[in-house]
């Protein structure tokens, strides 16, 4: 997996300036990091790519104010853009699970 890749995949995303771009790096890196040690053969670096950019922007999602203000009587709740991003990622995983270690439950017998 290149990082550069999965900037250009979180640029899709949402808008990253460069000085945004050098703050978050550090979470693009441990992203990149967290996939990679969950690789279990080789190719898939697209979908490996995009399941990082897509982890680095829910993770930014959380921090994030949801929306929302209030205009005199009315009050407007803003949208759902962590559980957007949530989605995004969980979609991106699992496209990119047939290269990843599964880490589900698995019965076995005792001998």
């Amino acid at each position: 997996m290149e990082t550069e890749n999965v900037w250009a995949r979180l640029r899709l995303l949402r808008e990253v300036s460069t000085q945004q771009q050098s703050a978050y790096l550090p979470l693009v890196q441990d992203a990149v990091q967290r996939i990679e040690a969950k690789r279990a053969q080789p190719g898939g670096d697209n979908l490996l790519e995009a399941a990082a950019a897509a982890l680095v922007n829910w993770q930014l999602s959380l921090t994030e104010p949801d929306g929302g203000f209030t205009a005199g009587d009315v009050r407007f709740e803003g949208g759902h853009a962590q559980d957007s991003a949530h989605k995004i990622w969980r979609d991106a995983f699992a496209a990119a699970a047939p290269f990843l270690h599964d880490e589900a439950f698995v019965f076995r017998r005792i001998p």
